[in-house]
């Protein structure tokens, strides 16, 4: 199974640095006009009169700029709160068993739009962030920790159904550390394990924009966690085979470079 997730892992990563090639090729023959900056909202109405002022009417106004799709570069920044399962087949003493817990998680995105035709295009991207394990949910034989999400790829489709906003839907692959995973042995003592699992997401949301170039971020995710057999401070394999599946949303602020 690991390696055919490192298989999984590898070609993703493939398709990935492709498209960010193509990307960089299409953004060098679409480089815009020197000089021509796009206003605030604030200056895209100042000159309308007092009755399009309005919030609801003002994304009408903003499509002069956003030109039916929003290209190029977006940087993110969400919080999220997931449900996981760990599905724990071997770890010190324990064998077949799964534990709920829950985490709070913060990442980090930054993702470059491609458009393909009228207002569908397609994303790259990368992510990375922190999660805060909840372990006063989990039994006293399993103690998770907080874990770090190292920079990895993401890709996925967007469709900009109004200036004011788009739906997004994408997977994404990448890796995770925990540094003192633990279970109590039956003597009471405490056997740790330190180690890396490679995580594959699917992702589903919005982006709603309330000025011309910062939305509010909305996002529900999927994703599962694959361990390999860590090794010890002596370099030794540690005797472990652990999965996890999470499911959760965020919430967060994106602004796009227009």
């Amino acid at each position: 199974m690991v390696k055919k997730m490192q298989i999984s892992f590898a070609r993703l990563i493939g398709i990935w640095l492709f498209f960010a090639f193509f990307s960089a090729v299409y953004a060098k023959d679409h480089e815009p006009i020197q000089g021509l900056t796009a206003p605030s909202i604030g200056e895209s109405v100042s000159n309308q009169p007092d009755n399009i002022r309005t919030l609801e009417l003002s994304p009408h106004v903003w499509d002069r700029y956003v030109r039916g799709f929003r290209r190029d570069h977006n940087l993110s920044l969400e919080s999220g709160y997931s449900s996981t399962t760990w599905i724990v087949d071997k770890f010190g003493d324990l064998r077949s068993e799964n534990y709920r817990s829950r985490h709070v998680t913060l990442v980090g995105n930054y993702t470059f739009h491609i458009l393909i035709a009228g207002k569908t295009g397609y994303f790259l991207g990368s992510s990375a962030g922190y999660a805060l394990a909840d372990e006063k949910k989990i039994d006293d034989k399993f103690q998770p920790t907080p874990s770090w999400f190292l920079p990895g790829v993401q890709a996925g489709l967007t469709y900009n159904y109004d200036p004011s906003g788009r739906i997004i839907a994408g997977v994404g692959a990448q890796l995770e550390r925990f540094n003192d995973l633990k279970t109590r042995r039956a003597d009471g003592s405490w056997q740790r394990a330190s180690l890396t699992g490679e995580s594959f997401q699917f992702f589903f949301g919005a982006d709603l924009f309330f000025v011309l170039d910062t939305a509010v971020h909305i996002i529900w995710s999927d994703a599962t966690t694959f361990f390999k057999r860590p090794a010890d401070a002596e370099d030794k394999l540690v005797d472990l085979k652990i999965k996890r599946r999470s499911q959760g949303a965020s919430l967060g602020l994106l602004y796009h470079f227009l």
